[in-house]
């Protein structure tokens, strides 16, 4: 571990092939997609190379490994569950009304809230859907991205400023050559 802390290639790849199955398997047991589990066991394995100097030489190897990798599919699957809620769970636009000073002009349907926000950067997309669509504080959002307060609002302020832009120029290119909309449903 020690060998692995002072990032020497051979010891970080013989602790990855050590861990890898058991990892995989926990990520396997606690996400039930695949894929997700995949990407999070990946995840884990870099956390582990990445705090081996927090490893105690007295300590279980494998039970160190499992609380990490317990703790990022976590974070991970509490990340996916979000991004996924706003487009797979019943989201209200309506709560979304005052983002948009010409709402009234434009009813937006689900659909195209989904659209303009995959146009948004993915770490403002996640910012914004979880103050917006999940009610989570710019506080649990700092903890939940890891990243630091100033730069959670700074994301906020750029998703609403982004969405703004993007739903003010289709309302004023609607108001402009009439409804583009009409006989259409989304």
């Amino acid at each position: 571990m020690l060998r692995v802390a002072r990032r020497d290639p051979g010891a970080q790849r013989e602790l990855a092939e050590r861990l890898i199955r058991r990892v995989r398997r926990l990520c396997t047991t606690l996400l039930q997609n695949p894929v997700d589990a995949d990407d999070a066991a990946q995840q884990a394995l870099v956390e582990i190379l990445q705090s081996a100097h927090n490893f105690s030489a007295p300590g279980n190897l494998e039970a160190w490994a499992d609380t990490i990798t317990v703790r990022t599919a976590f974070r991970l699957s509490r990340r996916l569950r979000a991004q996924r809620s706003l487009f797979e769970q019943c989201v209200n636009p309506e709560s979304l009304k005052s983002l948009v000073s010409d709402w009234r002009r434009k009813e937006i349907t689900l659909r195209q809230l989904q659209a303009y926000l995959e146009r948004i950067p993915p770490e403002k997309r996640e910012a914004f859907v979880l103050k917006h669509a999940l009610g989570y504080t710019v506080d649990e959002i700092a903890e939940l991205t890891r990243a630091p307060r100033g730069t959670v609002k700074d994301r906020l302020v750029a998703a609403k400023k982004q969405l703004r832009k993007m739903i003010g120029r289709d309302v004023r290119s609607l108001g402009s050559s009439g409804s583009k909309t009409e006989g259409r449903t989304d």
